[in-house]
């Protein structure tokens, strides 16, 4: 019989295994043949399969490295034969609270890392969500006018800002349609505000400043002071 601290499958921790060994002389000319012979042919089957257990699991590793080592036997090698070896698997408590310690941390770590790609995930959803709302409103909402009109007026009535809502409750939807011919593409005025943009990204800054300050005049003329106004506030923030 002897004592031995195989490793488990965590080589930092060992168990504790006591082991009988039986074995006979299979050739008489050898003289190195010895119980330590048969101590280390054994040794080495009980490593081999308790590298393969849990030190948390003690009972159910003495069966596996029992089932292991029986089916190795008989044993042969170096001038003897192993016939039978009964093993004893135990745990000590120090051994046993590294296992637990380490299990936590384990897990502590894969929670962790679990929260982290979860939040990975999040990011690149809104990242994606970002770009489509960008796109729609490039390729949808900006496309026309009419669109972009209805869009600000269904906007307001949206609880979640991604999801488009329906028109507010007593909306009357026959000023909510007109509404919405008047922006359309090819109305009269869309026609003559789209001239105008082409036409004054084409001026310089001083040249808008002038533009504007020929239509301040113009609009006072026709009586529209609070207007006029407006548009020489404007005017100021030109530069």
């Amino acid at each position: 019989m002897f004592r031995d601290r195989p490793p488990s499958a965590d080589p930092t921790l060992c168990f504790t295994a006591q082991i009988h060994v039986t074995w006979r002389r299979h050739d008489s000319t050898h003289v190195s043949a010895s119980r330590h012979t048969a101590a280390r042919l054994i040794r080495e089957v009980v490593e081999e399969a308790a590298a393969e257990c849990d030190v948390l699991r003690p009972d159910a590793a003495e069966q596996d490295v029992a089932s292991t080592v029986h089916a190795r036997l008989p044993l042969g090698g170096e001038g003897i034969v192993v016939t039978d070896a009964r093993v004893q698997i135990s745990v000590d408590d120090a051994t046993r609270n590294a296992a637990l310690t380490a299990e936590q941390l384990q897990q502590d770590f894969e929670r962790r890392a679990g929260k982290l790609r979860h939040e990975y995930e999040l990011d690149d959803l809104a990242r994606r969500q970002v770009r489509a709302r960008e796109a729609f409103l490039r390729d949808e909402i900006l496309a026309n006018p009419a669109s972009a009109r209805l869009y600000t007026l269904l906007e307001g009535a949206a609880e979640h800002w991604p999801r488009l809502g329906g028109p507010q409750p007593g909306t009357n939807l026959s000023d909510l349609v007109r509404e919405i011919r008047q922006w359309q593409p090819g109305q009269q005025w869309v026609t003559v505000a789209q001239l105008l943009h082409e036409f004054l990204t084409g001026l310089s800054a001083e040249g808008r400043k002038e533009l504007l300050t020929l239509l301040t005049d113009a609009v006072k003329a026709f009586g529209s002071d609070e207007t006029a106004q407006r548009l020489t506030a404007l005017a100021g923030e030109i530069r």
